[in-house]
């Protein structure tokens, strides 16, 4: 199910020191994106495609399916769009390239959209969250392995404070980035809590513990495999050793100030492929 929430007026800061600021569309995408064909179905492939798009490919003849609740409607030949309604509410979804469509109205998660017409047809499935662009191949994949980043994240700290969001910042002891105005930018969220609590992994995986004194300081990376890492930063201490297998909810650590790092908070990011996208796409925070 999609759940969303919107937070106006959040504080925003670096680190522990919280400034007044706006908020932005917060929402948590476990389980964002149902099965793009049925259970069973041979030769589906989920590639990317750039701005977070995904070509999908099948034999000809695949029924591709509903990834979300809500009311169809059929654009142009190959062309359909599912406006999110219900538990979807908020969750927008266009297929093009389709051999042929189901008719517009209503339609529930695993109703079938269109076929695939012809061998190497690709079809382009985008879809966006609160007008947010998700990272459509990831969670099209994931619900096709039924893999843990689909449906089990868990927040890595309770009772934070989000104290800098994920993008541009004014900070300038933030990495250099020309694309923003500020040039300046900010590849996770800040979430501060008091010094010592419980930081949990966000999803399985194998953890990779990095002792530094500067940039995150104490910090653990976990691998969930697929191009998919998350990290957390600024750690007093860790309750994992290196190469350890740990599970979403596991206690890896505990919140500190270490590296660069102005009061105790948790630095959160989320990687595919290398590349930090918004934690928000995720998970629900703080």
């Amino acid at each position: 199910m999609i759940r969303a929430a919107i937070a106006a007026g959040t504080a925003v800061a670096f680190g522990g020191v919280v400034a007044a600021g706006t908020g932005g569309a917060m929402h948590d995408a476990a389980g964002a994106l149902g099965r793009i064909a049925a259970a069973g179905t041979a030769g589906v492939v989920v590639a990317d495609a750039p701005d977070h798009a995904a070509v999908v490919h099948a034999p000809p003849g695949t029924a591709l399916l509903a990834v979300g609740a809500g009311t169809l409607s059929v654009l142009s030949p190959g062309h359909v769009a599912i406006m999110g309604s219900g538990d979807d509410t908020g969750l927008d979804v266009d297929y093009t390239g389709l051999g042929d469509t189901a008719a517009s109205g209503d339609v529930e998660r695993g109703s079938p959209v269109g076929h695939v017409a012809a061998a190497g047809a690709g079809i382009t499935v985008r879809a966006e969250l609160d007008g947010e662009a998700l990272d459509t191949p990831a969670l099209l994949r994931a619900a096709l392995d039924g893999a843990a980043a689909a449906g089990t994240w868990t927040r890595p700290v309770e009772g934070a404070v989000v104290t800098q969001p994920f993008g541009c910042t004014p900070y300038a002891m933030e990495p250099f980035d020309r694309s923003c105005a500020s040039g300046h930018f900010h590849s996770g969220i800040d979430l501060a809590a008091p010094m010592g609590t419980p930081i949990r992994a966000a999803l399985d995986g194998v953890a990779h513990v990095v002792v530094s004194a500067t940039g995150y300081g104490l910090h653990v990376i976990v691998d969930s495999g697929n191009g998919l890492s998350t990290l957390y930063g600024h750690m007093s201490s860790v309750a994992v050793h290196d190469g350890d297998e740990v599970s979403a909810g596991d206690v890896i650590g505990a919140v500190g100030s270490t590296g660069n790092s102005t009061g105790p908070h948790l630095h959160f990011e989320v990687r595919r492929d290398g590349i930090a996208e918004d934690p928000t796409l995720d998970l629900a925070l703080p």
